[in-house]
């Protein structure tokens, strides 16, 4: 499935709407008449407009499902399914619950995910671009008082010092540049199937990070299809719909290739655990689930482990790499003011 070309609303958006329209169908406002509260008080202007036009198209008959799927930017695939099996069964406040908790979940994974590995990285190439803009300008001001006294009595840290702010003060320039054009670069390179699918690689093989990532995604994918499940949505649709909103390529290929098992003869708990998906220890647990006619609620349950545990994870390597950042910057800049501090301190 190809990226969409549009800007997507924030899935805490999406969640706060869902909460604000389940507590309004609660209070006893009918389908209609809470969209249109909504379109009103909803600060957000592409969900306002949305909730405007989804009553407006219910109001000309159609269903609440087809009238979602006008508006893919606002209402992702999951959101439509989940919200037209509730209308369908009436239990749609249900499903809107179920709907705010699932993306809840989402985005906090997500972004305590984004906060662990792309945030240090980030912080580390600023701190760093600063120290070299810093060695720069405080270099020049420096250095002629540097002179004046014996170079045999700097430290080693003042000969470093010089040294690389003469080379910041040449190559700074190139360096921004470089700095910009890769980070353009990068991004039209991630456009498209095959740049997420590059991206995924590199972020499933990268060490300590990869198998966080590689959690997260088995994780999304198996609370997506356990909403779905337990929505009333048939397991095999659930699936697809998982596989096609997955967060990460490879992943969503095991998923299909777990679903192309199943259509040649093979049970789903079965398939799902021969591509890595769940474990094997699971087998049985959800054969007898599905039997029950309760695998929904029992993937959901093995999710929230899942999530827990994820999270704990997640909060050790951000620990751990905010700590790196950290020491490694402030090694830097003491570094930097030693070089520049030393030779009048008298240190040798």
């Amino acid at each position: 499935m190809q990226r969409s070309n549009y800007q997507r609303v924030k899935p805490e958006e999406l969640s706060r709407l869902a909460g604000l329209l389940a507590a309004k169908l609660k209070a006893g406002l009918s389908v209609g008449q809470a969209l249109y509260a909504l379109s009103v008080e909803f600060r957000h202007p592409r969900v306002a407009a949305a909730c405007k036009g989804v009553k407006a198209s219910m109001d000309e008959g159609r269903s609440l499902g087809e009238a979602l799927r006008d508006y893919p930017d606002v209402f992702d695939e999951i959101s439509v399914a989940l919200l037209a099996a509730g209308a369908k069964s009436n239990r749609l406040p249900i499903e809107l619950q179920r709907l705010t908790a699932y993306l809840s979940t989402t985005a906090k994974i997500a972004r305590e995910l984004g906060r662990a590995t792309a945030r240090p990285l980030i912080i580390l190439g600023i701190g760093l671009l600063a120290v070299l803009v810093g060695l720069a300008v405080a270099a020049s001001a420096v250095e002629p008082f540097l002179r004046g006294l014996p170079q045999q009595e700097w430290p080693l840290a003042t000969h470093w010092a010089i040294f690389v702010s003469h080379g910041a003060r040449s190559i700074l320039p190139v360096v921004l540049v470089v700095v910009a054009l890769a980070y353009a670069g990068l991004r039209i390179l991630l456009r498209g199937e095959k740049g997420q699918l590059w991206q995924d690689g590199i972020l499933l093989q990268a060490p300590i990070i990869g198998s966080l990532w590689r959690a997260k995604a088995v994780a999304h994918f198996t609370r997506t299809t356990g909403v779905l499940v337990a929505a009333g949505i048939p397991v095999l649709n659930a699936i697809e719909s998982a596989a096609m909103t997955a967060g990460n390529v490879a992943v969503r290929g095991a998923v299909l290739l777990a679903m192309d098992k199943v259509s040649k003869g093979r049970d789903l708990p079965t398939a799902l655990a021969e591509v890595g998906l769940v474990s094997r220890a699971e087998i049985n647990a959800m054969q007898a689930a599905e039997r029950r006619g309760t695998l929904g609620e029992m993937l959901m349950k093995h999710a929230e482990t899942g999530d827990a545990d994820l999270l704990k994870h997640i909060s050790r390597a951000k620990t751990v790499a905010q700590s790196a950042t950290v020491l490694l910057l402030g090694v830097v800049i003491a570094g930097a003011l030693v070089g520049f501090v030393g030779p009048v301190l008298g240190l040798h």
